[in-house]
């Protein structure tokens, strides 16, 4: 996911988006699937990071997730269940 932002010019994405996908992964990977998807895209000075846990059963997320996503440094995160799976993301100025 680094390399992905270094190739698309973002040379200073570093530590915050690497702990920001971290956690976004741990957290789809406890609701005890098979399978996660992680998700990038980009617009502007900023990044937005997915992470889909395939689950559908699960709500959307326990109350330390947010906070700490916002602690790590996204400007606006989010979580929400769909028949696909729980998705939680966070934005991060670049």
């Amino acid at each position: 996911m680094l390399l992905r932002l270094r190739e698309w010019g973002f040379r200073e994405a570093g530590r915050a988006a690497a702990e920001l996908t971290e956690l976004l992964v741990r957290t789809a990977v406890a609701d005890g699937g098979r399978r996660v998807s992680v998700h990038l895209a980009d617009q502007g000075q900023q990044a937005l990071i997915v992470a889909l846990s395939h689950q559908p059963a699960h709500e959307a997320a326990n109350g330390t997730v947010l906070p700490e996503l916002t602690r790590l440094g996204a400007v606006s995160c989010g979580t929400d269940t769909a028949e696909d799976g729980r998705r939680v993301w966070a934005v991060l100025d670049l």
